[in-house]
């Protein structure tokens, strides 16, 4: 235990005088040579980072956004996992593949950051999923065909592709040897498509396909007083969505919507809050493969094809007389899309009133079957 604590406080202090690039050097060397003996044993996922931490002497950091892409966040229980005699970089890999994830060595620490099928789901996964992906990543797809053959009893496309098990088994082929999800992600990016584990199969799309999944996802965020650009951004982190504005759109507003903007929403959907900040800012936003952009809209209503300065002012925020009552999706010819929204007042007589109609039937229902459960 002594010789232990002082090899460890050998790597600190080192790290603490030396330059940065020393400090990788250090890390590096740690991460090839045998841990001490570490038990894992029904432990919290943060206790279990500690422990390791201190035992190794190497500063591991697991944020958290990265946390909460764990089925139970730092709660996470770690049932069982021995880490003895092993490189470092082994006893790591025991401990987080299993929750997918990986690790990356920064310049002072190892950080742990998300496999990219993790990514794509833009949250959690769960226990089933994570089985998923670590029996996918216990093949060799690219030059086994028998592994490459069990791929295909698991995957479910929806890509426009006439014959995409073809396309996609060649692309795995031509990537050759590696972890099968590390493959797959390789032979999905060459093809322009993605992919991420789904109960026990596995889903391939097209970029905009997943990020529309990711905008079904709900989220609960409240920000008072912060710059609209940091909302947004929030809003994007959350499910891992690229959050950009086109230039001259933030300025286009008054300076205290962009400086003090407030947004609290709890269990939305992320497409729900970017229509809420697109509703009281008068700014559309536009899918891509790139994520999500926001824009000033033309005198057409529509995404400017390059940067303009037409002069026109942003919306107002709709009111309680005049609320934004439809959202158009309009695909472009580059696989893109936007939209935008339409206010009650530009409804035409018959629509306005079909609407009325339609709220007024849900009410007397919703209040007849409320009335009926209430009834003893």
């Amino acid at each position: 235990m002594f010789l232990t604590l002082l090899n460890t406080c050998a790597v600190v202090v080192s790290a603490w005088i030396a330059p940065t690039a020393d400090i990788r050097a250090l890390i590096e060397k740690a991460l090839s040579e045998p841990t001490p003996p570490i038990t894992l044993d029904n432990v919290k996922l943060g206790e279990a980072i500690d422990i390791i931490a201190k035992q190794s002497g190497v500063k591991i950091v697991m944020t958290p956004d990265v946390m909460r892409l764990v089925p139970e966040g730092p709660e996470t229980l770690i049932r069982k996992v021995d880490i003895a005699n092993t490189p470092l970089r082994d006893g790591l890999r025991r401990l987080f593949a299993p929750l997918g994830m990986t690790f990356r060595l920064a310049d002072d620490h190892v950080d742990i950051v998300p496999k990219d099928a993790l990514l794509c789901l833009g949250r959690a996964p769960t226990w089933t999923e994570l089985d998923t992906l670590a029996k996918i990543a216990a093949t060799q797809p690219g030059r086994n065909a028998t592994d490459l053959t069990s791929f295909q009893s698991r995957v479910q496309f929806q890509v426009p592709v006439p014959d995409a098990w073809n396309a996609l088994s060649q692309a795995i082929r031509n990537v050759g040897a590696g972890p099968g999800d590390e493959v797959l992600t390789v032979a999905c990016s060459h093809l322009g498509w993605t992919w991420c584990p789904a109960d026990d199969h596995i889903v391939i799309s097209t970029f905009d396909q997943q990020i529309r999944r990711r905008l079904k996802q709900p989220v609960s965020l409240r920000m008072n007083n912060r710059t609209l650009f940091e909302v947004m951004q929030a809003v994007g982190g959350m499910v891992d969505i690229d959050v950009r504005v086109d230039p001259g759109a933030l300025t286009s507003l008054p300076a205290q919507v962009q400086k003090n903007f407030s947004l609290n929403v709890h269990q939305q959907s992320v497409e729900q809050v970017l229509d809420t900040i697109s509703a009281y800012t008068g700014l559309g936003y536009m899918l891509n493969p790139d994520g999500i952009v926001f824009y000033k809209a033309d005198e057409n209503g529509s995404a400017p094809t390059a940067p303009a300065n037409t002069g026109l002012q942003p919306q107002p925020p709709p009111t309680s007389s005049d609320p934004y009552v439809v959202k158009i999706t309009i695909p472009l010819s580059d696989g893109r899309t936007f939209e935008w929204l339409i206010r009650k007042s530009e409804l035409p007589d018959d629509l306005r009133q079909m609407r009325d109609r339609d709220i007024q039937a849900f009410i007397e229902e919703f209040r007849q079957k409320r009335t009926a459960d209430v009834k003893p």
